[in-house]
């Protein structure tokens, strides 16, 4: 009980501490739109050598992943609220916002740099995208119990 502002504990606390079981979620939100949008990085870099001109540059695609986490938050905190979906129907304090938007960019960084190991070694597509799917089932698997267990609670 003495870490409720930093740590959510119950139910009552997610939104309000700075960390819940919602900041996993948050990574694997990182995870997702950083692969997503570096498909505009591997797909041209698929074709034959000489021809192949990348869209975006990996640094591109972490900046569009945390702005997506930016924007995420203004519409959970706004939109989702005044429609009533919003989850507890409360609104996540600044401290939890930040922290989450801080989670996607993390996200969107593990993903970064595990898209560097394998580019720079080797140009296998197949391979950042099957562990970076594996990755991302992971951590939904954690969020997903972490989730269960809040609810229990």
């Amino acid at each position: 009980m003495l870490l409720n502002w930093f740590i959510a504990e119950s139910v009552d606390e997610v939104g309000i501490s700075w960390f819940d079981f919602f900041s996993i979620g948050h990574i694997c939100m990182g995870i997702g739109i950083f692969l997503v949008f570096s498909l505009f990085y591997t797909i041209p870099m698929t074709k034959k050598e000489g021809t192949s001109q990348i869209i975006l540059p990996l640094w591109v695609v972490w900046i569009i992943t945390v702005i997506v986490g930016i924007a995420w938050e203004f519409i959970e905190n706004i939109l989702f609220y005044e429609l009533g979906i919003k989850f507890e129907h409360r609104l996540d304090s600044i401290a939890n916002i930040i922290t989450d938007i801080i989670f996607v960019g993390l996200g969107g960084l593990f993903s970064w740099l595990f898209a560097h190991l394998v580019f720079r070694t080797q140009s296998k597509v197949w391979a950042y995208y099957l562990f970076g799917l594996i990755g991302l089932g992971l951590w939904v698997c954690v969020f997903l119990i972490l989730r269960a267990l809040m609810m229990a609670v």
